[in-house]
């Protein structure tokens, strides 16, 4: 999956929505065909791959793609698949279901395979122990993410990735680490829910389900790149529903913009996707500068409020977490009652501490578990993002 989303790999990409196209460089001579319609769930691609979709169609969709105008291929598919669907015979209607069916049926098989697969890996690495994680090959790691990719689970293959990640970079704290994201993968195989399996929904779908009107502060972000893929998340705190919920975006080429505008207040409707915080944009009315957000009194009161948020996702690494009047001490922010949390020594940090001079101030930022990372700031009410 991973040299498949690599930008140069694609080239002629394009969206007239619900319907995406590009041609990808494979091994062949001829770069492949690929084109999926986002609203029907359909996919075609010139590759001999007899699985559906093939691993190129579900790249397209990670990719931030342009606007364009369909070249005639694409329309020449869009024009067949069009007068099949205007075909309304009672046969034609049910042979329209039995391929829906198929595609659902063949989907599940190969995610099921895919967990008993990872089931057979986590005893494995059980039976070994953890301490014999730095000794596995790069080809043990990556033979079994391209399996979980090949059963159609990527959120299994960034999860085990990820792992690998850790145990690459090692540190003081790799091996506590490790074994909470292979807990997590032990009850991912138990309760299996499709937003972590990686069981992509278009944006679309989410769109026409009821959506959430509210007056959104978007606080907090963070923006990653794995090479491949920017993606820029986006926490927002809801005036009237007291909710944070998450706007997610990627580009393969540039910086992602975000789903709202970054230290404003907008009004604005936001559609949650199935079982997640996550959220699509509706329709935006009005952005302006922030009133002043209320932040708990201490980081006991603001911890406990993480509560809900873990029963609802235990797989979650990262909360928006804020608290009133706090003063760096050490290598910690220090609330009004004198219990600190660990903070990172980074550029938000640095920006937070110039503005304020030193005095107390409300913060907000990113819990990893571990450690803070600032990302907002308020003195007398006055909101500043610094991150």
């Amino acid at each position: 999956m991973r040299t498949r989303a690599v930008p140069t790999r694609w080239q002629g990409l394009g969206k007239a929505l619900p319907v995406l196209w590009g041609l990808y460089t494979g091994s062949g001579a001829v770069p492949y065909r690929v084109c999926v319609d986002l609203a029907a769930g359909s996919a075609k691609c010139t590759c001999p791959s007899r699985r559906f979709p093939c691993k190129h169609a579900v790249s397209l969709q990670e990719l931030d793609i342009p606007d364009a105008v369909a070249p005639d291929w694409v329309e020449e598919w869009t024009q067949r698949r069009a007068a099949r669907e205007l075909d309304s015979s009672p046969e034609a209607v049910a042979r329209r279901q039995r391929a829906r069916e198929k595609t659902a049926a063949n989907r599940a098989s190969a995610m099921s395979s895919g967990i008993e697969g990872l089931r057979d890996w986590l005893r494995d690495v059980a039976s070994a122990g953890v301490a014999s994680l730095p000794g596995r090959p790069a080809s043990w790691w990556q033979a079994f993410i391209a399996r979980m990719i090949d059963a159609q689970i990527p959120g299994v293959a960034a999860a085990v990735a990820e792992i690998q990640e850790i145990v690459a970079r090692s540190g003081p704290r790799w091996t506590s680490d490790v074994a909470d994201r292979l807990g997590g993968l032990h009850l991912l195989c138990a309760v299996q829910p499709r937003s972590r399996l990686g069981v992509t929904i278009p944006e679309e779908t989410v769109r026409a389900t009821p959506g959430v009107v509210d007056r959104w502060v978007a606080l907090l972000r963070l923006e990653t790149d794995d090479g491949r893929v920017r993606t820029i998340r986006q926490w927002c705190w809801g005036r009237e529903t007291a909710r944070w919920v998450v706007a997610i975006r990627h580009s393969a080429v540039g910086a992602p913009v975000p789903l709202l505008p970054h230290g404003q207040e907008s009004t604005a409707q936001v559609h949650p996707y199935p079982g997640s915080d996550r959220v699509a944009l509706g329709e935006l009315e009005a952005s302006r500068p922030p009133d002043p957000v209320p932040a708990p009194t201490t980081w006991r009161e603001a911890l406990a409020t993480l509560e809900p948020m873990l029963t609802a996702d235990p797989w979650q690494r990262l909360f928006p977490l804020g608290c009133a009047s706090v003063r760096l001490c050490g290598g910690f922010l220090v609330d009004a009652s004198g219990h600190g949390l660990p903070v990172r020594d980074d550029s938000g940090l640095d920006m937070a501490l110039a503005l304020t001079g030193g005095v107390p101030f409300d913060a907000w930022a990113l819990w990893d578990g571990h450690a803070l990372r600032v990302g907002a700031i308020a003195v007398d009410g006055t909101l500043e993002v610094v991150a």
